[in-house]
């Protein structure tokens, strides 16, 4: 049995979305079971799996995998954000249904919260419903876990709000997905930053964007189609990383590489232009959009023309961009910078450039 409990819990620690609605089944008869609830610190600025799979309790109604978080005495009223995915098996869709008991500093029940979910909301994770949870002062205790009675029947959800139908059942005014309840499930639960009462979701990890750019200083002329070959200009790829600030929700920095090729014929003569780039910046973020400012660099950068090349000296100068953000960590911009080129003869030409860009963060 220990053998089979072992095999289990690395499978469950492998991803969530490996076990079958069976195997987690199996994983919650063969953990072993608390006496009474067991709580751990509420961390600040958290948004990730509150790892249910860490405690089993026994109810009235059956044994369930469950979270218990304690916060300190005189903490402020705060609101967190609780999301359930839809997950995707060969036995077809399922989801975990989640309870959240709220408990006074005495373990006094204050409220049990059982939501109405509706999967309306998209990320890269896939469609999810939010659980919103207030956390009143005199909250000292919260727990995370689901109703066993739900095992073994069947489910539905909606991926569309109509009218006052926020419902998990079945009803004649919306159309209905069929899904199971499953004892575990794709779960996140997003905290707030030290000194703030709500979370923001973090703009933090790799993302790759690509742009199109038109510099100030013209080239050639684009033929087909293709757009005007600008000292600076063309289409950027580049991939990065944005780093969370501690203590600041709203705040994160971005570093990324880049690169842009692009040929072009004008009046019958082969023009192209090749460079790579890297940018530093600082950007301040809300739930939908974000503005930054930093610092670009171009160099390696190369044109060529009437069979010569003409080669610039790296080039650094300042950066803004404002974004809009959209559904599973894509979001669409617009940026500007300023720059000087100068070649090796010491001529100066003008770099500034702006462009529209797209990203998707991950």
């Amino acid at each position: 049995m220990k053998v089979i409990m072992t095999v289990l819990c690395a499978l469950w620690l492998a991803g969530c979305a490996s076990l079958t609605p069976g195997q987690q089944k199996q994983l919650l008869e063969t953990m072993p079971v608390s006496s009474a609830y067991a709580f751990e610190s509420l961390p600040d600025g958290m948004q990730s799996d509150p790892e249910l799979e860490s405690g089993v309790i026994e109810l009235p109604a059956g044994k369930s995998f469950y979270k218990g978080y304690r916060l300190d005495k005189g903490h402020r009223a705060m609101a967190l954000q609780l999301r359930t995915y839809i997950q995707s098996s060969e036995q077809g869709d399922g989801f975990f249904y989640p309870v959240v008991e709220l408990y006074d500093f005495n373990m006094k029940s204050i409220d049990v919260i059982k939501p109405q979910l509706r999967f309306t909301q998209l990320s890269a994770q896939g469609r999810y419903a939010v659980v919103p949870i207030t956390v009143a002062k005199e909250v000292g205790y919260f727990v995370i876990r689901t109703e066993p009675k739900l095992y073994g029947q069947e489910a539905s959800y909606t991926t569309k709000h109509q009218g006052a139908s926020w419902s998990y059942s079945v009803t004649p005014f919306t159309k209905r997905k069929p899904a199971s309840y499953l004892p575990l499930g794709g779960l996140e639960l997003l905290t707030p930053d030290e000194g703030f009462s709500r979370p923001y979701e973090k703009m933090s990890g790799f993302f790759w964007q690509f742009s199109m750019n038109k510099g100030a200083e013209d080239l050639a002329s684009g033929e087909d189609y293709l757009p005007d070959l600008t000292l600076g200009g063309g289409p950027e790829f580049a991939i990065g990383y944005s780093a969370a600030v501690p203590g600041r929700p709203l705040s994160s920095i971005r570093t990324s590489l880049g690169a842009s090729y692009l040929m072009l014929n004008d009046s019958g003569s082969s023009h192209s232009q090749q460079f790579l780039s890297a940018d530093v910046l600082w950007v301040e973020s809300n739930q939908v959009s974000s503005v930054g400012f930093g610092v670009t660099s171009r160099f390696a950068h190369e044109y060529r023309a009437f069979g010569e090349t003409t080669e610039f000296d790296p080039a650094f100068g300042p950066k803004l961009l404002i974004e809009i953000r959209g559904s599973m960590g894509v979001t669409l911009g617009a940026h500007i910078s300023w720059l000087d080129y100068k070649t090796p003869a010491g001529e100066t030409l003008n770099g500034n450039y702006m462009g529209l860009y797209m990203a998707k963060f991950y």
